[in-house]
């Protein structure tokens, strides 16, 4: 079987304010969520305020290559954003009020034009009162010309303004949209991987009891210690039965629980061995990721091979990725050329913690058998 490709996915994030124990690294990039806290409603104004000034500046550049003296530019300039942030604000009331219905047909389109004509008219209005007010001349136009091309004028402007509304509002309509769907995928995946980790328990339970079952009338004091290792097992599965990511020491540790019950079992037959390094250990990894595969050593791997039986786990960390592997004496051989619920149930969660950032081959040598786990970065869900 051949490797899963490594490409790094990038690490959680929390930027919309979603449950980080559900999503997998990074898939909310870092520009859609800056564009998400500076277009979000509450910053409306704001975001309008910077608009409004730009054209204030334009405006005012504009009439001073016009000729007309600084202080007027500027007061023009002044009047006409504050117009503007004032009106656009309106506008914005009205299209968000619940009867207006943003769609393709020609009735928002006249609604879109009206409004912006309206507010244009005001605009013009508003302007030509301060003009008439300062009794500054608009020559060589009149007072109804210069309202006339002002509004106009204007009415692109307010257009261009309620387009860019509108798109901004269905670009974050349709962004909201697809963070709802990958929560939803999100919370699906978690119960699945819920699901499959339940699925161990019963599994596993049910090969220690016939290991317990046939120990019993040959071996009954191997079963008693049997019984109790498996009830400190047990114990562990249930404090840990809700948590889906955990420290590798951790799962170590529930390894050594298990390989406690085959101990009592086999004896003398058995040997294992574990070696870690301190950083593999602090790593985090999906629960119950080693035991199914050491399960199978038991029931496959050492079925056609006489004792000494030889367990061992080695985990490292190698650059980005943690290498974990199982070496058990045997050969490999499964039944109908298929792995079983224990292994099929471990590829079907690392697809889900690791997409596309992990393998897990197996293969035998020299009379032994080798499982080995390559794991780039943190599990998803984690």
């Amino acid at each position: 079987m051949n490797p899963a490709g490594y490409s790094m996915n990038p690490a959680v994030t929390d930027l919309y304010h979603v449950d980080h124990s559900v999503f997998c690294p990074q898939h909310i990039p870092v520009f859609d969520a800056a564009r998400q806290r500076l277009f979000h409603p509450p910053r409306f104004w704001l975001i309008n305020g910077l608009v409004w000034f730009g054209i204030g500046v334009i405006s005012f550049l504009a009439r001073l290559v016009m000729h007309q003296d600084i202080v007027r530019a500027l007061l023009l300039a002044l009047s006409g954003c504050g117009v503007g942030f004032i009106l656009s604000g309106i506008l914005r009331q009205f299209y968000r009020a619940k009867g207006f219905q943003v769609s393709l047909h020609v009735f928002f389109a006249v609604q879109i034009l009206t409004l912006s004509l309206f507010a244009s008219a005001l605009h013009a209005g508003a302007l030509q009162i301060a003009v008439n007010l300062a009794h500054w001349q608009a020559l060589p136009y009149t007072a109804w010309q210069r309202m006339f091309l002002l509004t106009i004028a204007l009415w692109t402007l307010y257009l261009a303004w309620s387009l860019g509304y509108f798109l901004v509002k269905a670009e974050l309509h349709s962004h909201s949209e697809s963070l709802r769907a990958a929560e939803a995928s999100a919370n699906a995946k978690k119960t699945e991987l819920q699901l499959l980790r339940f699925q161990l328990d019963p599994h596993f339970l049910f090969n220690t009891l016939n290991g317990i079952s046939s120990e019993i009338l040959s071996h009954p004091n191997a079963a008693i210690d049997m019984v109790g290792e498996l009830s400190s097992y047990l114990r562990y599965s249930l404090d840990h039965r809700s948590q889906l990511i955990t420290r590798l020491a951790v799962e170590l540790d529930a390894t050594k629980a298990y390989l406690r019950i085959q101990t009592c079992r086999f004896g003398e037959r058995l040997s294992t061995h574990i070696a870690t390094s301190p950083e593999a250990r602090e790593i985090l990894v999906p629960s119950f990721l080693l035991q199914p595969i050491v399960e199978n050593a038991f029931k496959h791997g050492f079925e056609l091979a006489a004792p000494p039986w030889h367990l061992n786990i080695l985990a490292e960390v190698q650059g980005e990725q943690l290498l974990i592997q199982i070496r058990n004496t045997g050969h490999l051989c499964m039944p109908n050329n298929t792995e079983g619920v224990g292994l099929e149930t471990i590829r079907r969660r690392l697809e889900i913690h690791y997409p596309s950032r992990h393998s897990m081959v197996l293969h035998s040598a020299d009379g032994q058998v080798f499982v080995t786990l390559r794991l780039e970065g943190s599990p998803c869900f984690a």
